[in-house]
């Protein structure tokens, strides 16, 4: 797994502007991308979750010379749920993100009910980011439940 990682990291995600299928994003990255069981079972993953995280909170500007920005991005460091906007369907997504503010999307949860997600993006807690959207209440209390967080 911890090979899995590094790979992982070096990996950047590019986009076109162009809403991309799901089945596409799995095709891309279909050895690298996590689901449901593999985050469960993972408890380095499990240990490091942060539902409190979210898009906007991730793409605030920080400079890793200032000590306040610095201690921003220790306490996002670990992962994330998005769900995903820019894929049809959207999709409820696992990102990674490391200590020098590095991001890459680890997972794909395809056992969430869609409600969930139809939810999420069409009353969204706050407007999306990059196509990003924050998970709710309803995805933090299934996560809950399925991860045993």
């Amino acid at each position: 797994m911890r090979q899995v990682f590094q790979q992982m990291e070096v990996r950047q995600e590019t986009r076109k502007g162009t809403i991309m299928n799901c089945d596409e994003f799995d095709a891309m990255n279909i050895d690298d991308i996590f689901g449901l069981k593999d985050i469960r079972e993972s408890s380095d993953i499990i240990s490091k979750i942060k539902l409190d995280v979210t898009p906007q909170l991730l793409v605030e500007p920080r400079f890793q010379s200032v000590p306040e920005d610095l201690q921003k991005l220790k306490g996002i460091t670990g992962y994330m749920f998005y769900v995903e906007g820019e894929c049809s369907p959207p999709a409820l997504m696992l990102l990674k993100i490391g200590k020098t503010d590095i991001t890459s999307t680890i997972g794909k949860i395809d056992e969430i009910p869609y409600e969930l997600i139809q939810e999420a993006v069409q009353t969204p807690v706050h407007p999306p980011v990059r196509g990003m959207y924050e998970i709710t209440d309803k995805i933090k209390d299934w996560l809950r439940k399925e991860l045993g967080l």
